[in-house]
């Protein structure tokens, strides 16, 4: 029988320091060499034939770590018991003493649930703004849809001019040396320059088929800071000029997509604006509901679920700024920043998920076959899979239980928001 002592390390953390007898130990390492006995392979004897010394001899290391695993887990579970602590993850097993022969002893930390009792989560008292779509908010769309159907033509037999498309061959040397790999039929904007400033300038005038070196400045932006604000040479060769024709607003626009009439595709922008606005304003009132929800409920939350959200919360913030370029040893020198933004949307997103847990409880609030089912069904559709496909990985990566959590929660979430008082501004 182990002997075990319980100290509250800190809120949601208690750390056991645990006592194993020799005689519990011994027997353990017995029951283990026995085993091992009766198929260990030794030269010189039959399989299960050796003596129980000579296999204590060869199999120590393996029996040492089979006994461990089957003294540990009982000594743990009884401190457990003994102390009516109910955890939450494995623990931390540090400072294990374990020899055969000897007492055993070790310490182990584990995490528990947080101790409170939500509060104020009926009937959260937010505002909501009126939704109201213009003539401006319908003329951006409109506007937004000609410019995705541009047309690109040739301008004749005329030199290059602002606000023409360039399709040219680049190559750029800044003291001397190459920055960059040579661009090829690269379609240059001639406008004001922001990277290479003078650029523009020096092009235009060129025709087709002609090339030239033309001297710039780098930007003080430019992404590479060794060389921000260096002269540079660009060696252009222009291979055709295009000019952006833009179609007009009309009927035959509508038409181009898929409506009758150009007073038919206003309709439908102003339907279709108002129920985006519409979502947006619903996902506006959760934040509000939750972020009321979290601040009404203050209470400490586990160091190593803040430690694995907060990590979590880093890494895809790099992921983010890794698409949008930033090179993978620049992101590595923003870990400590990134943290430090996100340290406190940690803590409040892991004491979120308690909270509703704990509505959950209250409300009776549980996820069936049927609501696993439809989840499958809506993946499916959202990523292009075959259900069956889904099914079958959720299942391979043990992800279910996981899903299960995700939609219980999002029940929680569509009671509170059934259950708040929302008026419009």
């Amino acid at each position: 029988m182990s002997i075990s002592k319980a100290k509250s390390q800190e809120a949601c953390s208690t750390l056991f320091e645990i006592d194993v007898p020799k005689e519990s130990v011994d027997k353990a390492f017995e029951e283990v060499y026995d085993e091992i006995t009766k198929v260990a392979n030794i030269p010189g004897f039959r399989v299960g034939k050796a003596p129980k010394e000579l296999v204590k001899k060869h199999y120590a290391k393996n029996a040492s770590e089979e006994a461990i695993k089957r003294v540990l887990p009982d000594a743990y579970a009884a401190a457990l018991k003994e102390h009516g602590i109910i955890p939450i993850g494995s623990p931390e097993i540090t400072d294990m003493i374990f020899e055969e022969g000897k007492a055993m002893s070790f310490k182990a930390r584990v995490e528990t649930r947080p101790k409170f009792s939500v509060k104020n989560y009926k009937g959260i008292a937010v505002t909501r703004k009126k939704i109201m779509i213009d003539k401006a908010d319908i003329d951006k769309t409109l506007e937004n849809a000609r410019q995705m159907r541009a047309r690109y033509e040739s301008p004749g037999d005329r030199p290059l001019q602002m606000g023409d498309y360039a399709v040219s061959d680049l190559d750029c040397l800044a003291d001397g040396k190459p920055i960059h790999r040579k661009r090829e039929d690269l379609w240059l904007f001639l406008d004001k320059d922001t990277i290479a400033l003078g650029l523009s300038d020096g092009m235009v005038g060129m025709k087709k088929g002609d090339e030239k070196d033309i001297e710039v400045t780098l930007s003080k932006d430019y992404p590479n800071k060794d060389l921000a604000g260096k002269k540079a040479v660009y060696h252009v060769k222009v291979k055709d000029i295009k000019v952006r024709q833009l179609p007009e607003i009309d009927d035959a626009l509508a038409k181009e997509l898929g409506k009758d009439s150009l007073e038919s595709l206003k309709k439908d922008i102003e339907i279709g604006l108002e129920e985006q606005a519409k979502r947006n304003s619903d996902i506006e009132v959760e934040n509000k509901v939750l972020a009321k929800l979290i601040d009404d409920n203050d209470f400490a939350v586990p160091g190593g679920f803040v430690k694995r959200q907060l990590g979590y919360m880093v890494e895809n913030a790099k992921r983010h700024l890794a698409e949008k370029g930033f090179r993978k040893e620049d992101l590595d020198k923003k870990d400590e920043e990134l943290r430090g933004k996100f340290g406190i949307d940690a803590v409040r997103r892991v004491r979120l998920l308690f909270i509703l847990d704990a509505i959950a409880r209250a409300e009776s609030i549980d996820v069936g076959e049927k609501d696993v089912e439809e989840a499958y069904k809506a993946i499916a559709a959202e990523t292009g899979k075959a259900e069956i496909e889904v099914k079958e990985h959720y299942g391979r990566e043990e992800l279910v239980d996981d899903l299960k959590e995700q939609l219980r929660e999002g029940k929680a979430i569509e009671f509170l928001i059934k259950s708040a008082k929302v008026t419009e501004e």
